[in-house]
């Protein structure tokens, strides 16, 4: 920025002025040093001539009138950009919107975005650039027509952010007997006054108000806020706000205000302006009624109908009552007369008789059970004791054989019969050829050993 004051009045900058681009070149002051001259200029002194150029009347204030692009905004909370202007005579300039003006912008900008932008012209010597520095900006068409435009891109960004509309299996009844209801509306006015009345009429409870303007720039941040302070405090929340034009109910489709109320945790109820007024903010509140009276019946209860319904509930109760004790009242009649005392004497004496002749038929009848099971068991101890014998029996005949069968596969039984096993140097000898000529044997025979020398192989 220029470090002058400047002239605080306000020229729609036009391109192709031929005027204004000749008072461009000259000088301003009667001290300005733009004259030529031969000395050569560092850049510094370059930089601060153009600065002389661009500090005047005719750069400072002024409306300039393009197209969005290249926008970037910087972590900082600065917008950068460019007005462009397509067409026959096509030109562009770089712009920047410091975020203390950003704060009070009342749409979301982006590229292709035809606006007004009001500012100044400024050269910053570091980087060698020209660039309108605005102050304030709004849509291109100017009033009612630009505020609708706006609403329409608003609600094109909700919708395609999830928003709005709040689908119906989200929205959410307000609690049945609340603790206490917060309500986000301007602390004077009649709004306030009207819920107020129909509360403490219907069901009255506390009432938590979160004051804040509802209309004009910058309302929007007041409702967010006023929004969130009552989140944890307030069971249900009413936004209110009295009729007016389209203009002062406009800061209800601000994204801001919308999206706190499709983020609250606690119910939101949108009574914003008269019946057929609407809103962004409706199609993201849990309920939306006509008029903030309206909003009051809502939220709470009419004690009167609570009372009249109690009363009918109580006679229903007594009417229950007095029936079932009638009814009660002859069951103890009946009871009186089948308890008279021959009576009962009388039953006693049937159920012994009864339970002596069941004794009896029970003590029988587990007697035949006794005998059939006795006899069962004979039958099958019998069986049993002659299928072990047979098994022993054929078990003994088996040994026996296999006892034969391992005699007879003893390598030394043979020798009873006049055998021998030779045996040379602790190994059995199965042939002659295995033995040489002067060889020492050890012949095994049933009573004992003998040692010889080979003298001859045959």
């Amino acid at each position: 920025m220029a470090g002058k004051k400047r002239t605080a009045q306000q020229k729609t900058l036009a391109f192709d002025n031929d005027e204004l681009e000749s008072s461009l070149l000259t000088p301003i002051t009667e001290n300005s040093t733009l004259g030529v001259s031969d000395t050569t200029l560092s850049v510094s002194e370059l930089a601060k001539r153009i600065r002389e150029v661009v500090d005047c009347p005719l750069l400072t204030d002024i409306v300039v009138r393009g197209e969005i692009t290249g926008y970037r905004p910087n972590a900082s909370g600065h917008l950068y950009f460019s007005l462009t202007e397509q067409g026959d005579n096509p030109a562009s300039i770089s712009c920047v919107m410091w975020k203390y003006s950003v704060k009070n912008l009342p749409f979301s900008v982006k590229d292709g975005l035809l606006v007004q932008a009001t500012g100044l012209v400024d050269f910053y010597p570091a980087g060698g650039r020209l660039q309108f520095i605005i102050k304030k900006m709004e849509p291109a068409v100017s009033g009612k027509a630009g505020l609708y435009l706006l609403k329409e891109q608003w609600r094109k960004e909700l919708e395609a952010k999830g928003i709005i509309p709040r689908p119906q299996s989200e929205m959410r009844d307000p609690p049945l007997f609340p603790r206490n209801i917060g309500v986000v509306t301007s602390k004077t006015g009649s709004v306030l006054q009207d819920i107020k009345n129909v509360i403490s009429r219907r069901y009255p409870l506390p009432i938590l108000l979160a004051g804040t303007s509802v209309q004009g720039d910058g309302a929007q941040a007041g409702i967010v806020s006023a929004i969130q302070s009552l989140q944890d405090k307030a069971d249900v929340i009413i936004i209110a706000r009295g009729g007016g034009s389209f203009e002062d109910l406009f800061v209800f489709n601000h994204p801001d205000v919308v999206t706190a109320i499709r983020n609250s945790a606690v119910p939101i109820i949108s009574a914003v302006g008269h019946e057929t007024d609407t809103t962004l903010s409706d199609f993201a509140a849990d309920r939306r009624v006509p008029t903030p009276s309206a909003a009051a019946e809502t939220v709470v209860p009419d004690r009167y109908v609570l009372l009249e319904k109690l009363e009918k509930d109580r006679r229903s109760i007594h009417d229950r009552i007095s029936w079932l004790l009638s009814v009660e009242q002859k069951h103890v009649a009946d009871l009186k007369i089948r308890v008279e005392p021959n009576r009962l004497t009388r039953k006693l004496e049937l159920m012994h008789q009864q339970t002596a002749e069941l004794e009896e038929r029970i003590r029988r009848a587990c007697l035949r059970r006794i005998s059939v099971e006795h006899e069962t068991c004979s039958s099958l101890s019998a069986m049993i004791h002659k299928g072990v014998k047979n098994n022993i029996n054929t078990a003994r005949l088996v040994l026996l054989a296999q006892k034969e069968i391992i005699l007879g596969r003893d390598p030394y039984k043979p020798l009873e019969r006049g055998y021998a096993l030779v045996w040379k140097e602790g190994t059995l000898v199965r042939s002659v050829k295995n033995i040489a000529k002067d060889d020492r044997l050890s012949l095994k025979l049933a009573d004992g050993e003998i040692t010889s020398i080979v003298e001859s192989i045959k």
